[in-house]
C-alpha cells in the first residue's frame, strides 16, 4: 500500500502544568510495565494504563485507556484511577477494574516516586518528569500479570502536556484504507486548542484547507466556499497518557448532522528502517511509536525517544460519522500533526467501532500493545 502522508513542520503552544513547581501529580500520564506482565501481555504489547489526573485524588474516568487484556471490554465508567501521596514525591495511584460480568475484576497498584527530571533512555540529555517504582495487583490479574503481594512488578509513568491552547497542522491522507473508504484526496487541517471546560477533556475547533470529499460529494457545509469549523464536542473528547480522542461536529451541505472522529497519540517519528514490531508505519519509510518511556524506540537512536514527554507530534486515524461522507476514513488512512519544535524540558547539567473512537491501542498499538 502506498501512503502519501506528509510531515508537516508547524507552531503550537502547549500548556505545561506547573507539576514541576509543586509534586502534585495533576494531568497526562502514560503508566507503561516494566516488569511483571504475564507472558500473553507482552506478546501483545507492554501493559499499562492512560489516564489524567486530577486535583482531589480522582482521575478523568472517560478519557482513562487501557493497555491491559485483563480489561475485558473497556468503556467509559469501568477503569477507574484514583491516586494520593503519603507526602513529598511518593506517589500512589490505584486503578480499578469492573469487568461487568465478562470476566474477573481486578486492582492495580502503583507505588513510586515523582521526579521531574528524570533522563530518556536512549539521550540523557533529554529530562523529563516521571514517576517510578513498583506494582501489585488485588484479585485475579493472572491473564496479563504475574505480580504477587510478595513479587511486584515495576513501572515508569511519563507525564504529557495537557494540550489547551495552540494549533496543530498537518492532513488527513486520501491513502488506501481498509476499514471504511479514504477522502478522495488529501485534505490540510488544523486543530485549534482551547482551554476545555473539564480537566481530560479536550476543547477546539477543527478546520480545512479545503472541502473534503468522498466520491466526489463534498463533506462540509461551505457557505460562501469556506468550509464552516468543525466544534470539538468536549464531553465525548478526552487527553490522557499519549492518548487524543477527538469528535468533531459540523454538517454536509444538505444540513446533515456529521462528526469527524480523530483517534491519535502522541508519538516519536524515525525512519527510514525500522525494527520495533509494535510500531505504527506512518509512510513507506517514516514509523511512529509512543512518545513515553517504555512505549518509545529507544534502539533507533535519538529519533526514536526525542519526543518523549511532548505533544511534538501526534499520530492520527480518522473516521466520519454521518452526512453525506459516511464511514470515510479507516485505521490505515492516518494524518498526523507534527507541532513544531519539541518540547524537551531539557535543563542545565550545572545548575472502533462506529460513534465511539476505537483506542489507538486497538488500531496501531494493539499489533504492538
Amino acid at each position: 500500500m502506498k501512503l502519501k502522508l506528509g510531515v508537516v513542520l508547524l507552531c503550537a503552544v502547549f500548556l505545561f502544568p506547573a507539576i514541576i513547581r509543586a509534586q502534585v501529580p495533576v494531568g497526562r500520564w502514560e503508566i507503561v510495565h516494566t516488569s511483571g506482565d504475564s507472558s500473553a501481555q507482552t506478546d501483545l504489547y507492554p501493559g499499562g494504563f492512560s489516564t489524567f489526573l486530577i486535583s482531589g485524588g480522582t482521575a478523568y474516568t472517560p478519557g482513562t485507556a487501557a493497555q491491559s487484556i485483563c480489561v475485558i471490554d473497556e468503556n467509559s465508567s469501568n477503569v477507574v484511577p484514583t491516586w494520593s501521596s503519603s507526602g513529598g514525591n511518593d506517589i500512589t495511584i490505584t486503578i480499578a477494574i469492573d469487568n461487568q460480568g465478562l470476566g474477573p475484576n481486578a486492582t492495580f497498584i502503583y507505588t513510586g516516586t515523582y521526579n521531574a527530571t528524570t533522563p530518556i533512555p536512549g539521550d540523557s540529555s533529554v529530562l523529563i518528569p516521571t514517576i517510578t517504582g513498583t506494582y501489585v495487583t488485588n484479585g485475579d490479574a493472572s491473564a496479563c500479570s504475574t505480580t504477587t503481594s510478595s513479587s511486584t512488578g515495576s513501572f515508569v509513568a511519563t507525564f504529557l502536556p495537557t494540550l489547551a491552547t495552540g494549533s496543530s497542522t498537518g492532513s488527513l491522507d486520501n491513502s488506501s484504507a481498509d476499514d471504511g473508504s479514504p477522502f478522495d484526496a488529501t485534505v490540510s487541517t488544523t486543530v485549534n486548542f482551547s482551554t476545555p471546560p473539564a480537566p481530560g477533556q479536550i476543547a477546539g475547533t477543527v478546520s480545512f484547507g479545503s472541502n473534503p470529499s468522498l466520491n466526489s460529494n463534498a463533506c462540509f457545509a461551505a457557505p460562501g466556499g469556506l468550509v464552516t469549523p468543525l466544534v470539538i464536542n468536549s464531553s465525548l473528547s478526552s487527553q490522557s497518557g499519549i492518548f487524543e480522542f477527538i469528535y468533531a461536529d459540523g454538517l454536509d451541505p444538505n444540513g446533515a448532522p456529521t462528526t469527524l472522529i480523530l483517534n491519535g497519540f502522541s508519538a516519536n517519528l524515525y525512519g527510514p528502517t525500522n525494527i520495533d514490531p509494535n510500531a505504527d508505519q506512518i509512510t513507506p519509510t517514516e514509523w511512529a511509536a509512543g512518545a513515553a518511556i517504555g512505549e518509545d524506540d529507544s534502539l533507533d537512536g535519538t529519533s526514536g525517544v526525542a519526543n518523549d514527554g511532548t505533544n511534538s507530534a501526534i499520530v492520527f486515524f480518522y473516521d466520519v460519522v454521518g452526512g453525506a461522507c459516511n464511514n470515510a476514513g479507516g485505521p490505515d488512512a492516518p494524518f498526523f500533526f507534527v507541532q513544531g519544535k519539541p518540547v524537551h524540558h531539557r535543563h542545565k547539567r550545572h545548575p472502533h467501532h462506529r460513534n465511539k473512537p476505537t483506542p489507538v491501542r486497538d488500531r496501531g498499538r494493539d499489533r504492538r500493545r
